[in-house]
């Protein structure tokens, strides 16, 4: 794990009120434990949480930049990471991905109906977890944190809608690929920094919280897309060339069909051929495009954080995460 002080700070806690959230001996409980990390098929202990769990860290990250109670952010966060995990489960089943932070997925191992529930499963925990959140915050806070993450929520799952109309479909450019990226991984992303906020009993400035988060998620998402197409399988935890393989639309792949007709072609081939798109896409110089453009939400999200009234300490700590998710890896 990186030594960012975003993403180490509030690790423990995070991880054990999700490790409390799982307890249980019910069959489904112990499904659900698979794709966290907690448990293995056989029922033996698993590597542990895993992930940068980035957005419960940012929950927590707002609430104490506004000077709230840690106390109050941590249900929350824990419901919007739960969110997070149900998304990337029903994600594996849609994309046909094998694997998932260097381990088999959950449809991979418990087939495709089971993976299904496992899904569903940590969706209703997300909202419960969060709804603990009540032994802090007051009744009307609680409510208006739910509707933040039920919007945030379905917002999510409509550019997994998006993402999956444009897998494939060699029509549609950037414009339609950042409809997309905005809903699908901006929407928990803005959640996240709007949680922490009303968590803080700030609610005034939720929007604003929101609209950083969402901008942050938009440089996340094209680092993302960097990664997966150029990324090293041993860090990443996933095959090198999958995105291209499965003509999964991308910030780089959209770049690149709008300004190369062969490249277009080279996609409709059956397998698609990896290295010779990849030669076109170093022609075009489309991954230093993709860099630009992740820097350019960078720099905007760092121009919204000024406008916020956080501790001198929390800006520190936000520059210091805007570095990192520009150099990541993984």
């Amino acid at each position: 794990m990186a030594s960012v002080e975003i993403l180490t700070r509030y690790r423990d806690e995070i991880t054990r009120i999700l490790t409390r959230a799982l307890e249980g001996e019910g069959a489904l409980t112990r499904l659900l434990r698979y794709p966290m990390g907690l448990e293995e098929p056989d029922g033996t202990p698993g590597p542990g949480i895993g992930g940068k769990l980035l957005r419960p860290a940012l929950v927590c990250f707002s609430c104490e930049a506004l000077e709230g109670d840690l106390k109050a952010a941590l249900p929350l966060a824990c419901g919007l990471e739960l969110v997070h995990n149900f998304s990337l489960v029903h994600d594996d089943i849609q994309d046909g991905d094998e694997l998932r932070r260097g381990r088999p997925t959950a449809w991979k191992v418990f087939g495709t109906a089971q993976a299904i529930n496992v899904g569903d499963g940590l969706l209703v925990l997300a909202l419960r977890t969060a709804l603990e959140a009540g032994e802090v915050l007051p009744p009307a806070t609680v409510v208006a944190a739910q509707e933040a993450l039920l919007s945030a929520t379905f917002r999510m799952i409509e550019g997994q809608v998006l993402d999956l109309g444009l897998e494939g479909a060699l029509d549609g450019g950037v414009k339609e690929y950042l409809e997309m990226a905005r809903k699908k991984t901006g929407a928990l992303l803005g959640c996240a920094l709007e949680l922490g906020a009303l968590a803080a009993g700030r609610p005034e400035l939720a929007r604003a919280h929101y609209e950083l988060g969402e901008t942050l998620g938009m440089a996340f998402q094209i680092r993302d897309d960097i990664l997966g197409i150029w990324g090293d399988p041993k860090k990443t935890g996933k095959p090198a060339g999958g995105d291209l393989l499965r003509r999964k639309r991308s910030w780089p792949l959209s770049y690149a069909l709008e300004r190369d007709p062969e490249v277009r072609e080279l996609l409709s081939q059956e397998p698609v051929p990896v290295e010779e798109v990849l030669s076109r896409l170093a022609v075009l110089g489309t991954r230093e495009a993709a860099e630009e453009a992740a820097g350019c939400y960078g720099e905007r999200a760092r121009e919204l954080a000024r406008g916020l009234p956080w501790t001198p300490q929390a800006r520190d700590m936000f520059e210091e995460l805007l570095s990192f998710l520009a150099e990541r890896e993984v």
